[in-house]
């Protein structure tokens, strides 16, 4: 009689502590990015190569099966140019392997872009990443 209620004692025990458990593993797990959070462009660059065009320049981790489709110039703002950057998937069924990929695209740029706000959107037009970076000179 008396080991039935230290198993019953010790079963109520442990049902009482797991929740207290379970949630001290998840207290200090990183918080899953949510869908409005971007992520910034790896090594971004633009270079002018001359009075007319600037050359883009970037990386970053996509799918295997996707690739970068031709700059889309957007406004002229205070010396800021916006560029954005569609990707395309290339198969219909792809594994999800990470890869990282790089972007090189040359733009027309009137001389007078100072610096560009790069947009990479995915193929369903949700931002992918983004950053700003100022236009060297060559």
């Amino acid at each position: 009689m008396l080991s039935n209620r230290f198993a019953a004692l010790a079963l109520a025990a442990t049902v009482l502590t797991m929740p207290a458990l379970a949630e001290d593993k998840t207290k200090d797990a990183p918080a899953a990015p949510s869908a409005e959070q971007t992520l910034r462009l790896k090594d971004l660059d633009a270079t002018r190569i001359n009075p007319n065009q600037i050359t883009i320049e970037f990386e970053y981790d996509g799918g295997a099966c996707e690739q970068v489709g031709p700059a889309e110039v957007g406004e002229l703002v205070d010396g800021t140019l916006s560029v954005t950057f569609p990707t395309i998937s290339t198969a219909e069924v792809c594994t999800m392997q990470v890869v990282e990929i790089e972007v090189e695209q040359t733009i027309q740029a009137e001389h007078i872009v100072s610096k560009v706000d790069v947009t990479l959107n995915a193929p369903d037009g949700k931002t992918i990443a983004s950053g700003t970076t100022d236009v060297d000179h060559d």
